[in-house]
């Protein structure tokens, strides 16, 4: 929208010309007209409408058309002006544009020059109020995310009066939002930056001169209402009244929160002011610290029914303390964090991709019911298929695990190791191998390295003892010592001799 003022000391003239530019567009708005450039000055300087083009006469009383200009270019700078004269004098026409004046008319006007110059003025504000808007939004956006220590090194920002309160809206079509937000708020008095502030959502700051009441600043969403129910679900939170610019991210996680109560109304239209919130935030960390030694317990054995009892009553305390979209996704976050640190294989059936895509549709739910139903069908799919694989590959990690043990007798072998190696839990694959072969990892590892050692007892009678301990990887000799005489119930010296008695008595 373009607004014009015509200055012009014939009423012919102004008035006409009004007339024409009118008609010619609707985005074209003639803000005033005025016999001299002393009386367009007051206007401009006094009205709360901004002026976007000043078409004037030259020669002019009080005020002329040059003298005008160059006062608008001290206290307006942004103004551009069309200079129109009967006069063909060039001196007149360097003057202007010494002064900025964008074009010289004659009279009489030629309108086809007139709207050219017009709509080329118009493209050109649209393009520059965009590149404005986008700084803005920008700037808006930084100091709405960013805690108040790192606001003293973002860019400085003017906000448009004294007061602002946020308003944080959410809906399941964001784009559609944000075009019916832009409409609903031309309607309103007081002024208003729209940000998208991501997460699925717009961020609404309106300024006041004076502190806003709390009715006042709920006023405003009812005012919003009629104009956006008609996208469908929509979520609506609002923050109370600040002043300084730092507090915009206090503000605006205010409205967050107030917002997201919004998951637990099932209501097409749901909107909470940050003071009327019921009950504090609760604090998501010390609710799971509370039983997840129960759920790591769970987790190693699979017991999914188990699992799925402790998440209905983690879920269950999030709903009744209505804990925000954030408290939830972090909730959601110390879960998987168990999974991963309790089950080798998530990471193989579920990497950070899929977990982020999971988030994205976490943050698109309008509904707490919604969330919970996303997030158990994921986890408990997820622990499924982890069972299954377990089950088909029991047997061979049991021989998997015996194999390795054959071949690198001589190393230490951890038990988180060879758990990784076979996709299980250290405690699983102690059960599962205890129950397939009757003997814990450690006392197979013991009876295959001392059948070794027999076998170099007998055959390698160059080799000493402390050698042969070495080579099935017991490197100290009183250790293995000890271990030999408590398994075979000799020395490995003492059992080396009787060998070799028993080998000369054979030859004989």
């Amino acid at each position: 929208m373009l607004r014009i003022v015509i200055v012009d000391d014939e009423a012919s003239i102004r008035e006409g010309l009004a007339k024409i530019i009118n008609k010619e567009n609707s985005g074209f708005i003639v803000a005033g007209i005025f016999p001299n450039g002393q009386e367009a000055l007051s206007f401009i300087e006094s009205s709360q409408i901004s002026v976007d083009v000043v078409i004037t006469d030259i020669r002019m009383p009080l005020v002329d058309g040059l003298e005008l200009i160059k006062q608008l270019k001290s206290i307006e700078p942004d103004i551009r002006c069309l200079i129109m004269s009967g006069f063909t004098d060039f001196e007149y026409a360097r003057q202007a544009l010494r002064y900025s004046a964008v074009d010289y008319l004659l009279k009489p006007i030629n309108k086809k020059q007139l709207f050219k110059l017009l709509y080329e003025l118009e493209e050109e504000r649209v393009v520059n109020l965009n590149k404005e808007q986008r700084y803005r939004s920008g700037v808006l956006l930084s100091y709405l995310k960013s805690s108040t220590s790192l606001c003293s090194k973002l860019p400085e920002l003017n906000l448009q009066f004294a007061y602002f309160t946020v308003h944080a809206l959410r809906s399941r079509d964001i784009e559609l939002l944000y075009d019916q937000l832009r409409l609903a708020v031309l309607d309103i008095a007081v002024p208003i930056d729209i940000v998208d502030t991501g997460d699925g959502t717009l961020s609404m700051i309106s300024y006041y001169s004076q502190e806003p009441c709390v009715q006042l600043i709920k006023e405003l969403a009812d005012q919003l209402r009629p104009a956006l129910v008609t996208v469908g679900f929509v979520h609506v939170g609002s923050s109370r009244a600040y002043q300084q610019v730092t507090q915009l991210s206090e503000a605006y996680n205010e409205a967050v929160q107030a917002c997201d109560y919004g998951l637990y109304e099932y209501s097409a239209w749901s909107y909470w002011h940050y003071d009327d919130l019921l009950q504090p935030e609760p604090d998501i960390t010390a609710l799971f610290i509370s039983t997840r030694e129960r759920l790591s317990e769970q987790m190693q054995i699979l017991n999914i029914s188990q699992i799925k009892t402790s998440l209905e009553k983690w879920f269950g305390e999030v709903k009744q303390a209505k804990a925000s979209r954030q408290s939830i996704i972090l909730l959601c976050r110390l879960i998987f964090d168990a999974a991963l640190a309790e089950l080798p294989e998530w990471r193989a059936f579920h990497d950070s991709e899929i977990e982020e895509q999971l988030k994205e549709q976490i943050l698109s739910c309008l509904a707490f019911e919604e969330i919970k139903s996303l997030f158990f069908s994921f986890f408990l799919n997820g622990l499924e298929r982890i069972r299954a694989s377990r089950l088909q590959m029991a047997d061979r990690s049991v021989e998997a695990v015996k194999h390795w043990i054959h071949k690198n007798y001589d190393q230490q072998a951890e038990l988180s190791s060879l758990a990784s190696m076979v996709y299980l839990t250290p405690s699983y694959l102690s059960k599962l191998f205890k129950q397939e072969t009757g003997m814990t990892i450690t006392d197979y590892l013991i009876e295959v390295r001392l059948k070794k050692a027999k076998l170099l007892l007998k055959t390698c009678s160059d080799m000493k003892i402390h050698e042969i301990g070495c080579e099935v990887g017991y490197p100290d000799p009183s250790y293995f010592n000890k271990l030999f005489k408590r398994i075979v119930g000799v020395t490995p010296n003492e059992y080396k001799k009787l060998n070799q008695l028993s080998s000369s008595l054979s030859k004989e």
